[in-house]
């Protein structure tokens, strides 16, 4: 338990990171009213690590991605993985490339209802599917994006 504790403690640690440029984080590119919530690289992370699979990062291309998808789900007035005639593709690949990410492999997780971060990540951690997504063993990349109350997150394993 105590060696599980200091992993925990070491990872959201690492999550904490001072960039020594001044480019903006994924978070800071969110164009979203709301913005995206900078906490849930912690929560991720230390969810992972107790399941023993290492850290995600965030990636802007992911985030930018998360949030057209996020802001056209909002706009549009439907909830769904797949989007006809949207203006940044149909599903989340196509998406992902619009956002700059030509991901291999790849998942996405929705959510609408929750109002914090970390309901939404509570909710998909309570999720067989949405779980398992998180922990998918060969994803190193996230992109968090919300609208309203309406949630994104795309998970890859490399732009």
């Amino acid at each position: 338990m105590k060696r599980l504790l200091t992993l925990c403690i070491l990872t959201m640690l690492a999550a904490c990171t001072v960039s020594p440029t001044s480019q903006p984080t994924p978070a800071q590119v969110s164009s979203a009213p709301t913005g995206v919530a900078t906490g849930f690289t912690g929560d991720i992370n230390v969810f992972r690590a107790s399941q023993g699979l290492g850290p995600l990062q965030p990636n802007a291309a992911l985030t930018r991605a998360a949030q057209a998808h996020a802001n056209d789900m909002a706009r549009r007035g439907y909830f769904s993985h797949t989007s006809v005639g949207g203006p940044n593709g149909d599903n989340f690949r196509a998406r992902a490339r619009s956002g700059g990410c030509a991901m291999r492999s790849g998942a996405e997780n929705i959510a609408t209802g929750q109002r914090t971060e970390r309901a939404v990540f509570e909710t998909w951690e309570n999720s067989a599917g949405h779980r398992r997504n998180m922990l998918g063993r060969s994803y190193t990349q996230y992109g968090l994006g919300r609208s309203g109350n309406i949630w994104v997150l795309k998970l890859s394993a490399q732009c």
